[in-house]
């Protein structure tokens, strides 16, 4: 047989927030050694609402940004402020600011449209997020994740702590044995690069003992954030399924040459952000790299159930963003025991039913938990569903362990969860990339990884699929021996430029667009959708819809074909859109003036933003006497429209004063929706 030695190009494993369900330890505290990442436990904020603004908003990304609402003259923004009712609206991703708004790429200007805001006792949150959520310069509004979980032990740390000395720990490892009980751990070993050879790996979630006598050789970095000791013991657990060295103590990481860094998603400024840890993450990868995600989290509409981060439209731009840079990242399922594919968010989309036109694909590999005995059933705890791509151990997964962040010992029999299964299918995947980076150069892009978990030719199934719903467990030795060179190696030619682009259903704010498919030697991905030249979307096929448009207005669209090798056609033909005039909105304005005003008096409406330039006799805005002696006039005005008003007989002498004599400001009006009535009552006119 021969030996593969394959290249895989860096494949960023993208975070995985996992919650175990148990943890067992007999760990032993070092009295020095401590960390310098280390930090005081961060408070989790009262309660705090997530908003993503649309592009048009134009907001400066800046703490207090709820000023700028205020300073606008803009109907909508308006809205917006009042809406809030004070609330203080901050960065959600706190590593940018207003500079790199000024110079930030298509890919990452989707940060700078996220911010938070904290809300007060007694408030009604559902009525505000309605209220926002209608909102024509808002994209989403829920409720920030605050039920984030990390597992707790669910026994005392044994105070003997085991000593491997030349007792080696890896019999016990059955998680990494031949299919069909593990994922053949060796087998891959025996190749170039399927020890994890030069791919790294960033774990996302709270705490670790890098000290850890089986860890301390990777020297592991911690990327700038505050690690957690009450959270060590899970981390160093996740650590040790992938990493834990090859150095006759203790256990054999599956994937033990990778690289590992660490990013904990409590960040340097206190706060608690898993999608700034995402983002961040990235940079200190390569593409075919990795993240894990040991994370997750209750939503506003999961029950009380943990499900998986991705959910949450944040963690979900993060996510993608990073796929997009072809890191793969490999994210926990978690334990909440829901079917993802009867799983609504706030708006009641099915973004996790990979049948439904909801779905949304964040290109990550979701991860399922099942026993650790042939055959594998799910875990009662599981998550599961179509979305859900491959499954690994819940239970009996021996690996190390930690009292804190000082420990450089400690080994546990019973890591659970999806937190335990999660590294198992991560170490998969390593090794899966450090083969192909050795061999051919490339690494696999994420969805040809995921496709790879998910093909049933090559992997373990559960004990009864259609009702396990948990993907397979990954088999290295079938996939390797299938294995072909990565798309970006037999991917030599750029996809045909689509054609045809046509627009429909052209409105005020959004347009239709169509396509016909482009071709490809290998096959065609997605397309990626540019408005004047800005990337501002993604398809899966051959249409797709731009919102948030500004009325009357001329764009400019066109539309690159891609494939999973990173290739890019050229753009189409510019498609030139013109959207329609906002809709109009009667406003009606009633006026009650003085008694002295004489009978059947000429008024006029002295108007300023409405192209009549503050004449004080404009025919088009002369009032109608009614027959109870008021005055009406009635104005058909564009929605988002804003304007000022006062009232005159014809002349400047008879403007309208307060009275006593003063100066009367110009009212302003803003139309939102529907028609209005405004009641108006003149004190005096300046001639009489």
């Amino acid at each position: 047989m021969n030996m593969l030695s394959r290249k895989i190009v860096s494949l960023v494993l993208s975070a995985i927030l996992v919650l175990s369900l148990a943890v067992g330890f007999t760990p032993a505290h070092a009295a020095d050694g401590q960390s310098a990442s280390m930090g005081k436990a961060v408070q989790q904020p009262p309660g705090e609402i997530v908003i993503k603004f649309k592009e048009e908003a134009k907001l400066p990304y800046q703490d207090g940004a709820e000023k700028a609402l205020k300073a606008t003259k803009n109907a909508a923004h308006a809205g917006i402020s009042a809406d809030l009712n004070g609330l203080e609206l901050n960065r959600l991703f706190s590593s940018l600011n207003a500079k790199t708004q000024l110079s930030s790429s298509s890919q990452t200007s989707v940060f700078h449209q996220y911010f938070t805001a904290a809300i007060p006792k007694g408030t009604d949150v559902k009525a505000l997020l309605a209220k926002l959520n209608k909102s024509p310069l808002v994209e989403a509004a829920y409720e920030a994740p605050t039920n984030i979980s990390d597992p707790s032990p669910p026994y005392a740390p044994n105070s003997t702590p085991v000593q491997p000395g030349d007792d080696p720990l890896y019999p016990n490892q059955a998680y990494g044995q031949a299919a069909p009980l593990g994922i053949d751990a060796p087998y891959a070993w025996q190749y170039e690069g399927g020890d994890g050879k030069g791919i790294s790996y960033v774990d996302i979630e709270q705490g670790w003992a890098l000290n850890h006598e089986d860890l301390t050789a990777h020297g592991v970095e911690a990327l700038p954030s505050i690690l957690m000791p009450t959270s060590a013991a899970h981390g160093t657990a996740v650590l040790g399924v992938i990493s834990a060295v090859d150095n006759t103590i203790g256990h054999v990481g599956l994937a033990n040459k990778a690289k590992p860094l660490v990013n904990s998603w409590r960040r340097i400024d206190g706060s608690s952000n898993i999608a700034e840890a995402i983002v961040t993450s990235v940079p200190a990868l390569n593409r075919g790299d990795v993240i894990l995600i040991e994370v997750q989290s209750t939503s506003s509409t999961s029950n009380g159930q943990y499900v998986p981060m991705e959910v949450f439209p944040a963690e979900f731009d993060a996510i993608r963003y990073a796929t997009d840079q072809g890191i793969v990242v490999v994210e926990a399922g978690a334990n909440g025991s829901v079917n993802l594919d009867t799983y609504q968010d706030w708006n009641g989309k099915y973004i996790l039913n990979t049948t439904s036109p909801d779905f949304k694909d964040s290109g990550a590999i979701l991860v399922g938990a099942a026993s650790s005995s042939v055959p594998h059933d799910r875990m009662y705890f599981s998550s599961y569903g179509s979305r859900i791509d491959s499954f690994g151990f819940g239970h009996n997964v021996h690996t190390l362990s930690a009292i804190d962040l000082n420990s450089t010992t400690g080994y546990t029999t019973s890591f659970s969860g999806t937190s335990s299964a999660s590294p198992i299918v991560t170490a998969a995947v390593i090794s899966l990339q450090g083969i192909a980076k050795a061999k051919y150069g490339s690494t696999f892009s994420p969805h040809e990884v995921r496709e790879l978990l998910r093909n049933p030719a090559y992997n373990t199934a559960s004990a009864n699929p259609a009702v396990d719903q948990i993907g397979h467990l990954p088999n290295l030795k079938y996939m390797i021996d299938h294995m072909t060179a990565p798309s970006a190696v037999s991917d030599t030619e750029a996809p045909s430029v689509p054609v045809q682009l046509a627009a429909a259903n052209v409105t005020s704010s959004s347009a239709e667009l169509s396509w016909s498919a482009s071709t490809d030697n290998v096959g065609v991905i997605g397309y990626d959708i540019y408005q004047d030249g800005v990337k501002v979307g993604v398809s899966a096929g051959t249409s797709y819809t731009v919102n948030g448009l500004s009325a009357s207005t001329s764009y400019s669209f066109s539309v690159k074909a891609k494939d999973a090798a990173g290739h890019v056609s050229a753009a189409s033909a510019a498609l030139a859109v013109t959207t329609s005039a906002p809709p109009l909105q009667g406003q009606t304005f009633e006026l009650t003036v003085p008694a002295n005003t004489p009978v059947n008096a000429d008024i006029y409406m002295y108007v300023h933003g409405l192209n009549n330039s503050w004449s004080v006799n404009d025919p088009a805005y002369q009032l109608t006497r009614n027959s109870n002696g008021t005055y009406s006039i009635t104005l058909n005005v564009p929605i988002g429209t804003t304007f000022h008003y006062n009232f005159s007989r014809g002349t400047w002498g008879s403007m309208e004063t307060l009275s006593g004599g003063g100066y009367v400001g110009p009212r302003a009006h803003s139309v939102t929706s529907g028609t209005q009535l405004t009641q108006v009552t003149v004190a005096r006119w300046g001639d009489l």
